[in-house]
């Protein structure tokens, strides 16, 4: 059975085998299996029990299961909800989103990016195109936070967030800020004016404008971007650019 296990790691371009091993025993629990003992996951596949035990025993320290003192047996953590809760309310947010996502990439004639912060970093959630051209599903990629419009209109708004950026801040252009102290007086000027600007500091001849989108608790739950050539982000559209993200977004502010 372990060999068949391995075979499947191998199929699947796998760089950690421990770590398949151990989601192979978190997939172990079912709804017709919610509980089960270091013996049964053992057999169902084919790992030795101390194997099992160490898995079971770290994801138990962690949170991720859960162990009844009298049964010994194991069952999933509520930890594990949270993934769960991070799946389905962003999920539903970009479904509800989508249709001013799309007014917006109409109405501008640019690319739109909606993202969410997300471990330190921007998580995109979707993205628009003016109607009829080519869209490129987005969903999981993610980004850094201090050059792009996205996060930084995030870091803006949440500054705990920036306890979270690396020590030292990579460049990807000549423009990248990579001062910690210029990047927080940069986040200063974002929440005066109301929206950050990329000026080609994640990616060469792209520029973009950023709005953050504030949920029930007026704490920012993700930040909407219209992307596009630099050329076309001049001092005289960015303002125009800035009142359709606005006026549009206005409608959905508070809402979640």
């Amino acid at each position: 059975m372990e060999i068949s296990n391995d075979k499947k790691a191998l199929e699947l371009d796998v760089k950690v085998k421990s770590l398949v091993k151990a989601i192979q025993v978190l997939e172990c629990f079912t709804t017709e299996k919610p509980n089960l003992g270091i013996s049964e996951i053992a057999n169902m596949l084919g790992y030795n029990k101390a194997t099992v035990y160490n898995i079971a025993a770290t994801f138990t320290s962690m949170g991720y299961l859960e162990q009844d003192p009298e049964t010994q047996k194991y069952s999933l953590g509520l930890k594990l909800l949270h993934f769960g809760y991070i799946i389905n309310s962003h999920i539903t947010l970009s479904t509800a989103m989508e249709p001013y996502l799309q007014k917006i990439a109409d109405a501008t004639q640019e690319t739109v990016y909606f993202g969410i912060p997300h471990e330190g970093k921007v998580l995109y959630l979707d993205t628009k195109t003016p109607s009829a051209q080519f869209q490129r599903p987005i969903l999981g990629e993610k980004a850094p936070m201090y050059c792009t419009g996205l996060g930084k209109c995030m870091l803006a708004y949440t500054p705990e967030e920036f306890g979270n950026l690396p020590e030292e801040l990579s460049a990807y252009t000549v423009n990248t800020i990579t001062s910690r102290n210029r990047l927080w007086e940069e986040l200063g000027k974002i929440r005066e004016r109301g929206y950050a600007i990329d000026n080609m500091e994640h990616e060469f001849g792209i520029s973009c404008v950023a709005l953050p989108l504030f949920g029930q608790s007026r704490k920012v739950i993700g930040a909407v971007s219209v992307s596009g050539p630099s050329l076309r982000f001049t001092a005289q559209t960015i303002p125009t650019i800035y009142a359709t993200m606005r006026d549009t977004l206005a409608e959905v502010q508070y809402i979640y």
